[in-house]
């Protein structure tokens, strides 16, 4: 398992990455991730986009900030698999959903759920991003998970 120091330093990214999402901030947004990174998302369809380098990865967010802003999205029950002979590169996998507010109602609902298959590394002591994979819920986790890792 991650030192505690490591586990921090994880928790702290995911947390600048969603406040990022639910406030907007694309500037943010895209600082949890590192130049090279990649960003697969699986469509409800089942095809899978994938977004290489920062500079992609802005673009495609940008498109989908600036909307409504009544979303709040959690990460929860995160498993570290550890990648062999190297510590300073973990995969995730973990469960998220994101809450909904209506605006003329004023009621909150689910909007989605969903599963993640993240890398994460450390450069010169920082952790970001190296992929993020996230996918809505699917019938089959495992498949799904598979197909991220392999898109």
């Amino acid at each position: 398992m991650p030192s505690a120091d490591t586990r921090a330093a994880i928790d702290d990214l995911y947390a600048t990455y969603l406040w990022a999402l639910d406030l907007q901030d694309i500037d943010d947004y895209v600082s949890v991730f590192w130049d090279d990174a990649v960003l697969k998302e699986t469509q409800l369809d089942g095809t899978i986009e994938v977004w290489r380098g920062a500079p992609a990865i802005r673009a495609f967010t940008e498109g989908h900030f600036g909307g409504y802003g009544g979303h709040q999205h959690r990460e929860t029950t995160r498993r570290y698999l550890p990648v062999p002979g190297r510590d300073d590169q973990w995969v995730l996998l973990s469960y998220w959903f994101a809450s909904h507010r209506e605006p003329t109602t004023n009621e909150i609902a689910f909007f989605s759920t969903g599963l993640s298959r993240d890398v994460v590394e450390a450069r010169d002591g920082v952790w970001r991003f190296a992929e993020r994979g996230i996918s809505r819920w699917p019938a089959d986790p495992r498949a799904a998970l598979q197909a991220i890792a392999d898109a």
